[in-house]
């Protein structure tokens, strides 16, 4: 799903991600803060800097903390780098060999 934009005054960056606890949650902050905003109880800066500290806490948890369930999980953002599919083996294998061939490299330039 998309987490939509509900305000022109929070913009929102459109984004592929997965229906979860977090996103939800983050509905409700921009719902909350619209309605801050036309009490005139916060600041259209102050709110997207609300907006804003969100997502990067909610990326934080996704991808260091693993948090799944409230995490921001981008959905097919990095699709267009793909350029080919590869089995787990190959993918550690070609790691494996580029890492001898480094060890090697920095083996010969300590020996020179």
């Amino acid at each position: 799903v998309s987490p939509g934009q509900f305000d022109d005054r929070l913009p929102v960056v459109p984004v592929r991600a997965l229906k979860n606890e977090g996103l939800k949650r983050f509905c409700q902050l921009q719902l909350d803060l619209i309605g801050l905003l036309d009490e005139g109880h916060i600041s259209v800066k102050e709110a997207q800097a609300q907006v804003e500290h969100f997502w990067i806490g909610a990326l934080r948890r996704a991808v260091q903390d693993g948090d799944v369930d409230n995490g921001s999980m981008m959905a097919g953002q990095s699709i267009g780098l793909v350029k080919k599919i590869e089995s787990v083996q190959d993918i550690i294998d070609q790691l494996t060999g580029e890492m001898e061939t480094e060890f090697q490299r920095v083996k010969e330039s300590l020996q020179a």
